[in-house]
């Protein structure tokens, strides 16, 4: 019963969004009860106005009607039923000759101009709105968007891993990601509520891609970076996108509903990594694993703070702490979490860049396997 109940609910949100009918049936549907609405109401007023000239009581029940008032009753009936179906089949046919049916041919148009390998990745709305939920239905504008968008896919996919690149993330996510903060500083709550939106962001660091490359060649390198991506993007799902920052680099955006621990994210990339990621033996020389090191902190990075970082300095907090994991044994990853807002002092240069400054300061303290630490545990 609840499974009726949430389709007829989404039927009727569908319907009552014209961006979203999905056919032309739908449009018939819905013309149908508006006219059919509307000519209710019109032809009521009508019989209620001939019952008040004839001198007759208004009544619905034909045997206390009044000579003749019977007759204008069933002309009214009559009158509603074919003056809906008139009205619908040529309003419907007027949208599908003047809206549905150009739509549709542009869309495939588009479609066919947006023929790539990874279309779907971006058709699928990742690139103009990354963190859609991939259940809720598409307008029109946004079709046309995201079809836009994968026609112009050159301009922000890395080719070889098949990730965003940098120019997607300075040109679209940062203004995705600002616009996002903005919205919750001006209506949202400095308390997280159960269901709000949480983010995070990664850096992941291919451990030793260096001596893959000198070892096995640049072109087995090429294709640990390629299955990375691959790897990286079938990871995060519909949760999040993924960056190539360059070279082995990538950055991650996650999107989680509150309360999330990022670190079940970070402990999953790193498992797949362990799983899925190998060099294979190539000439005589023995294959190995390929692991990676994780950097994350939440966005944004102070809870409350009128002034918080944009993206790109979280970005840089986040690979600091890859930086630790990276120092401290690889294959692992670490979180920096703020203990509290930074004063007007601080060196921001030092504050982004060194975690011993940050440490020893008391402005963010680090989080591994093991639980927090105010100072980098080497192990």
């Amino acid at each position: 019963m609840k499974s009726e109940g949430n389709y007829l609910y989404r039927t009727y949100k569908r319907m009552s969004d014209i961006g979203t009918w999905q056919s032309i049936t739908d449009a018939y549907v819905f013309i149908g009860l508006v006219s059919f609405a509307f000519n209710f109401v019109l032809d009521s007023l009508g019989y209620l106005l001939a019952c008040y000239s004839m001198g007759a009581r208004f009544t619905l029940i034909v045997h206390k009607m009044i000579p003749g008032q019977s007759a204008i009753f069933l002309f009214f009936i009559v009158h509603l039923l074919l003056s809906t179906i008139a009205v619908t089949y040529c309003i419907t046919r007027l949208y599908n000759k003047v809206i549905n049916k150009p739509v549709f041919d542009f869309k495939t148009e588009l479609a066919e101009m947006a023929r790539h390998e990874l279309s779907d990745y971006f058709v699928s709305g990742k690139m103009s709105q990354p963190f859609r939920d991939p259940t809720s239905p598409i307008s029109w504008t946004d079709q046309v968007k995201f079809y836009v968008d994968t026609a112009s896919v050159d301009k922000y996919l890395d080719e070889l891993t098949g990730c965003f690149n940098r120019k997607y993330f300075s040109h679209k996510l940062i203004s995705y990601m600002d616009t996002q903060r903005i919205v919750k500083n001006r209506y949202g709550s400095d308390i997280q509520r159960y269901g709000d939106d949480l983010y995070g962001v990664f850096m992941i660091d291919i451990d030793h891609f260096k001596s893959i490359n000198d070892v096995y060649g640049h072109a087995m390198g090429d294709v640990v970076l390629k299955s990375v991506g691959k790897l990286l993007r079938e990871t995060v799902g519909d949760n999040g996108v993924v960056i190539r920052n360059g070279g082995e680099e990538f950055v991650i955006v996650y999107l989680a509903k509150f309360p999330f621990d990022f670190s079940t994210v970070a402990e999953r990339i790193n498992q797949a990594f362990r799983d899925s990621i190998k060099v294979p033996s190539s000439g005589g020389i023995k294959g190995r694993d390929v692991t990676c090191s994780i950097g994350f902190v939440s966005y944004p990075f102070f809870d409350g703070a009128e002034h918080v970082f944009g993206l790109k300095e979280h970005v840089d907090l986040s690979d600091m702490a890859m930086y630790v994991s990276k120092t401290t044994g690889r294959d692992r990853w670490n979180e920096l979490k703020a203990t509290r807002v930074p004063t007007d002092k601080i060196d921001k240069s030092m504050y982004l860049n060194s975690p011993e400054y940050g440490l020893k300061r008391g402005y963010y303290t680090l989080r591994d396997r093991e639980g927090e630490h105010t100072s980098i545990m080497n192990n």
